[in-house]
């Protein structure tokens, strides 16, 4: 059987909140040519096999299907109440399809159709869809809020994809939209630089943590690396001008030492005065995926600076949380030329593997079968830490 491997997506609510994902398949060895999305024998089996119930964490899973998987007798054992099946933008609709569809309607699935351009044969399948998707590339603001002032009586849910700005945020809420996706809660517009804070749960258990009588480094470690914000946030005042020191940060825990222990309890006190962040738990989320990813990659390859590739990961994201750009936000911060030069440039091993994953995020192809293989394990880490923060 064709193996496939897969990334996913987030599909946020009009408060920013996750709602679903959207996953995105990633073809691998001998499965490269197939011409349709995946087949419905590769998804029955990716749900048993590649764990992909856990993979949602509990979410909907947004599905494409193409026209020859929604009409294969597999997708009947699927599980409707944790799928929306999407229609894909280049099926033609006939009477087979839509009494297919009816069907599957009856049994309890729901529908989203993809990209959508409105023609009068897709009429039948609009009265049986629960989503209809937007793409902002494909179809302009005034088609699409044309067409939701047509269907508003409708009981649809419209839905913008590849949202680049908060403009775009903005506009297509502004008209009815009340799901996005998209990367522009990862790529947000720059408005101004803020001040980035780290997550209220994990400044109560961090604070929890070092009043304990015998404080352990590896416990810290772990509790701060779990968090980019406080990541970010102990490189900066480690960075400020009352610390003197010559080597630049390789670890986390590379950090804490030079740091030591007094000082870290007075940083504590002072990160537990901020705020909380606006940013989109997801973008959290995502950066713990890159974070561990980054790792698993390095540790398989025998690189012995695996930290450095996970500190890397965690904060490849800072940009968004902070909305200033990366190389600002890297001046403020001690550390290695390599992690620097990965962040900026994607160039040495670091940035390699950086590029890397952000390609296989972005639905670009990358020949690299040990993303695939760590993928899975890497989204499984970071929910089992988003659930415990």
């Amino acid at each position: 059987m064709d193996e496939f491997s897969f990334a996913r997506q987030p599909i946020l609510d009009s408060s920013l909140c996750l709602y679903a994902y959207e996953f995105l398949y990633r073809p691998t060895g001998n499965a490269l040519n197939k011409s349709h999305s995946i087949t419905s024998e590769v998804l029955a089996s990716s749900i048993i096999d590649l764990g992909l119930d856990k993979a949602s964490n509990g979410n909907l899973a947004f599905i494409n299907m193409s026209y020859d998987d929604v009409m294969s007798e597999h997708i009947d054992a699927l599980p409707a109440d944790k799928l929306i099946l999407e229609l894909l933008e280049d099926i033609k609709p006939n009477n087979d399809l839509i009494l297919r569809v009816k069907n599957l309607y009856e049994k309890g699935f729901r529908f989203a159709l993809d990209d959508f351009v409105y023609s009068p044969s897709w009429d039948p399948l609009i009265e049986l869809a629960d989503i209809i998707k937007f793409d902002l590339t494909v179809t302009s603001f005034e088609e699409n809020k044309a067409l939701i002032d047509t269907l508003k009586m409708k009981d649809i849910v419209f839905l913008a994809e590849k949202v680049e700005t908060h403009t775009d945020y903005q506009a297509y809420k502004g008209i009815g939209c009340t799901l996005f996706q998209g990367y522009f809660f990862s790529k947000p517009e720059l408005i101004k630089g803020t001040s980035l804070s780290a997550n209220q749960l994990s400044k109560t258990k961090l604070l929890s943590l070092i009043n304990q009588p015998e404080l352990s480094i590896t416990e810290l470690e772990t509790t701060i690396e779990q968090d980019p914000n406080l990541t970010y946030l102990l490189l900066k005042y480690l960075n400020s001008a009352q610390f003197s020191f010559s080597n630049p940060i390789e670890s986390i825990k590379h950090a804490i030492v030079i740091l030591g222990l007094e000082n870290i309890k007075k940083w504590s006190t002072l990160v537990t005065l901020r705020s909380l962040s606006s940013k989109p738990t997801e973008l959290l989320r995502l950066a713990l995926v890159r974070a561990h990813l980054a790792e698993l990659i390095a540790i398989e390859n025998k690189h012995i600076n695996s930290n450095s590739f996970f500190l890397s990961g965690l904060l490849s994201v800072l940009d968004a949380l902070l909305d200033t750009p990366l190389k600002t936000i890297i001046k403020s911060m001690p550390l290695d030329p390599e992690i620097s030069r990965g962040l900026l440039t994607h160039e040495g091993e670091i940035g390699q593997t950086l590029s890397l994953i952000t390609q296989y995020e972005n639905s670009q192809y990358t020949d690299n079968p040990t993303i695939s293989k760590h993928y899975l394990a890497a989204c499984q880490w970071a929910d089992k830490v988003m659930n415990s923060l």
